[in-house]
Order: C-alpha cells, then sequence, then structure tokens
C-alpha cells in the first residue's frame, strides 16, 4: 500500500515537472516571436529616419500601444528614449518581464534581449 502511494507520488510529480517545463517553454518562444515582431512594427514605422527624435517615440509609444501591445496581450509596456538610436522597451508578458534594448545600425533596426541586472522591473 505505502509503495503504490510512494509510486503514484512519484508518477505525479514528474507529470506536474513536466507541466511546467512545457508552460516555460511556451512563454519562451511567445516572448521571442513578440520581439521579432516589435523589430518588424518598430522597422516599419521607422521608415526612411534613421535615427529616434522626441516626437517619433511619443509617436511610436502611441502606436506600440494601440496596435501592438492590444493584439499581442502585453499586461504592460514602456517605451523611453536612452539617445537618439537606441531606445529600452520593458513589457510583461503573463507575469515575465522583457526588457529590450532596440538599436538603430544605418537604418536597420537591431534589437537585444537585456540582463535582468541591466533591466528595470514593470
Amino acid at each position: 500500500m505505502t509503495n503504490a502511494i510512494l509510486i503514484a507520488a512519484m508518477v505525479t510529480f514528474v507529470i506536474f515537472v513536466t507541466i511546467e517545463n512545457l508552460k516555460r517553454d511556451f512563454l519562451i518562444r511567445n516572448i521571442k516571436i513578440i520581439n521579432h515582431r516589435l523589430g518588424q512594427f518598430i522597422s516599419n514605422h521607422l521608415g526612411e529616419e534613421k535615427d529616434f527624435d522626441i516626437f517619433m517615440v511619443k509617436h511610436l509609444r502611441h502606436r506600440i500601444q494601440e496596435e501592438f501591445a492590444k493584439t499581442e496581450g502585453l499586461e504592460a509596456l514602456e517605451l523611453s528614449m536612452i539617445d537618439s538610436n537606441t531606445l529600452k522597451i520593458v513589457y510583461q508578458l503573463d507575469g515575465e518581464v522583457e526588457t529590450l534594448k532596440v538599436t538603430t545600425e544605418k537604418g536597420k533596426i537591431r534589437i537585444k534581449e537585456m540582463n535582468i541586472l541591466e533591466g528595470d522591473y514593470i
């Protein structure tokens, strides 16, 4: 009887760990997809410009919140300008906070995921 309880507990634990790993992998895949789509979205709105300015950042922030965040299901989003070539985007998805550094190099968008020690919390 005790052996059956132990075996049942072990099987339950293995199933629980497997399900949690699948949830984590699904979330990581969703974050990578969102990062890619966000890069395309910013690139489309950047157009011919090679640098960011205050007005473009304000317009981009509004567009991202209106069009992108709602469709992707982001819980919170912050966009700030570090310098004329760099933006910082912090968003929250399913309780996870993702911090991105968006840079322009010769008119092309490059997205880098920032380390949690470098990033901010929402």
